[in-house]
């Protein structure tokens, strides 16, 4: 059989171009077809889920500097609460009550949309959540002390700081974006700052920076 085989061959060289070129080379083109379909699909699969990605993080943002700009909202609101009115033994407890309250959604929205964000918007959200812990047991010791007056004042610094944070996460939200070109004035963002209103008076910043030292002397804050 070998021997026929061999024969044929001989008396028939271009059979073997034929055999190859209609059997084996259909098989080789079909072959590298389905490679690069593949490798295709990988690649639409690849940017696809890069695009999806990039739209789940803007969301994410999104959702997240509005809780934080809600958060500076309610702040302001404790600031009003806190303002005038604050002259018993209840004012304080009762501002921080409804101030606990108000932004515990946000907290929940915060926390179910940090799966996306970079280290640095991490640090930045803990920092806005650090100064408010501080704002807090500050709040709480004044009304330990009955120092109801300097109550406004410790929302009113606070609330500095907090619009400060605030102003760098979405300063670092638009710089991550490279792709897109977002108009933004960082002087007109520090209005921010004063949504407290007015300086407190000279003498009750004063007894506010004297109490704060004591505080951290402490280790309180």
């Amino acid at each position: 059989m070998k021997e026929i085989i061999k024969l044929i061959l001989e008396q028939n060289p271009g059979l073997v171009t034929v055999a190859l070129t209609s059997v084996l080379l259909p098989i080789a083109i079909l072959w590298l077809t389905n490679r690069n379909n593949r490798k295709l699909k990988e690649l639409e699969k690849s940017i696809d889920l890069k695009f999806k990605a990039k739209d789940d993080i803007r969301e994410q943002e999104k959702k997240v500097y509005s809780s934080l700009s809600k958060i500076l909202f309610d702040v302001q609101q404790l600031h009003v609460s806190l303002s005038g009115t604050c002259v018993d033994t209840s004012c304080i407890v009762d501002a921080l009550k409804k101030f606990d309250n108000s932004v515990s959604k946000c907290h929940t929205d915060i926390a179910d949309n940090m799966l996306y964000l970079s280290s640095d918007s991490i640090n930045l959200i803990y920092d806005f959540y650090g100064t408010i812990g501080q704002l807090k047991i500050q709040l709480q010791e004044l009304e330990k002390q009955k120092e109801y007056s300097l109550a406004n004042v410790t929302v009113y610094y606070s609330s500095q700081n907090l619009a400060d944070t605030l102003i760098q996460i979405q300063e670092l939200f638009i710089s991550q974006r490279s792709d897109l070109k977002v108009e933004f004035d960082k002087l007109r963002q520090e209005k921010m700052r004063y949504c407290c209103g007015q300086k407190p008076p000279k003498e009750l910043k004063e007894k506010y920076e004297k109490l704060r030292s004591a505080m951290i002397e402490q280790n309180l804050i």
